[in-house]
């Protein structure tokens, strides 16, 4: 069995994290990890946090963040490693701008749609940072109880979020708005030159309920697009996907990683492994690897 050396994989709570950047760090004390790459969500605010309470541990802090891009109809998730953090901080203030303003016009086009469809909206619903559009519409709607009557009525049953996004908010339903977000393109135009690497985040794990995992085909031209490439290791990656994406590593001469994608929560895996005793082998960067 391999020491836990890394994982470049985990979020705090400056995204969907449950535990503070000084938390983390005491684990990754405690482990003594090689190296580390807090990734939250869209942000890069807590990675001077993590060097400052990791100064003299002998642990390496590769800059990271996981960016959420849109792949066709489909969304992605994307891993930017070793990066310029003022710089990178520059592409995510705009890139956070812009989806904030597409945001506030898909709310004001959802709402007048389910209302159309005589659900019932709270006034003054507003979007949420850290979820879609979609899904802050969905728990509205459900949380209604005139809304649950009309689904008994029309469905039989009442509706969950997931329900309520298949039967009214899916592509070509009454109530479907184009989601907001910026490209992968978008996001593979700005960073280049800036991350050493862009890496595809759990190619076959959905990135939620509403979206599709990625085949080999679309892994390829996600690399054609600007990924360099794959994070092999991950928590809710069967051995046989493994399996796969190291032989797509192997035929494309790429980089790969592997994280936990810890956030803290009761049941999540533990830094450091993919799984029930599984600790993460090794990673291939630009700049850093580490051989099993």
């Amino acid at each position: 069995m391999f020491l836990t050396r890394f994982d470049l994989h985990f979020h705090s709570v400056h995204s969907d994290g449950k535990l503070s950047v000084p938390e983390l760090a005491t684990t990754i004390r405690r482990k003594k990890w090689q190296y580390c790459a807090l990734v939250d969500h869209n942000s890069i605010d807590g990675i001077r946090e993590m060097e400052t309470c990791l100064d003299g541990s002998g642990t390496k802090v590769i800059p990271g963040t996981e960016l959420t891009a849109k792949y066709g109809e489909n969304e992605v998730h994307i891993l930017a490693y070793d990066f310029d953090i003022d710089v990178a901080g520059v592409i995510l203030r705009e890139r956070n701008e812009i989806v904030r303003r597409q945001k506030i016009k898909e709310m004001e086009i959802a709402i007048c749609l389910s209302r159309r469809e005589g659900l019932e909206i709270t006034d003054g619903l507003a979007p949420s940072e850290k979820q879609p559009v979609s899904l802050t519409v969905a728990l509205d709607i459900c949380a209604n109880r005139a809304n649950q009557n009309i689904f008994l009525e029309r469905h039989g049953k009442r509706l969950t979020p997931e329900s309520v996004y298949y039967e009214y908010q899916a592509p070509n339903k009454s109530c479907a708005v184009e989601r907001s977000g910026v490209t992968v393109e978008w996001l593979a135009k700005k960073f280049r030159g800036v991350a050493q690497d862009l890496i595809i985040a759990h190619p076959f794990v959905s990135v939620s309920v509403v979206t599709k995992p990625l085949d080999e085909m679309r892994i390829n031209d996600l690399l054609k697009i600007g990924a360099t490439g794959v994070e092999v290791y991950h928590n809710q990656t069967s051995n046989e996907q493994i399996e796969l994406l190291k032989k797509i590593v192997s035929d494309r001469a790429i980089h790969y990683t592997g994280g936990s994608d810890f956030h803290g929560k009761k049941n999540d895996t533990s830094p450091g492994q993919f799984g029930p005793k599984k600790t993460i082998p090794d990673f291939h960067l630009s700049r850093y690897q580490l051989s099993s």
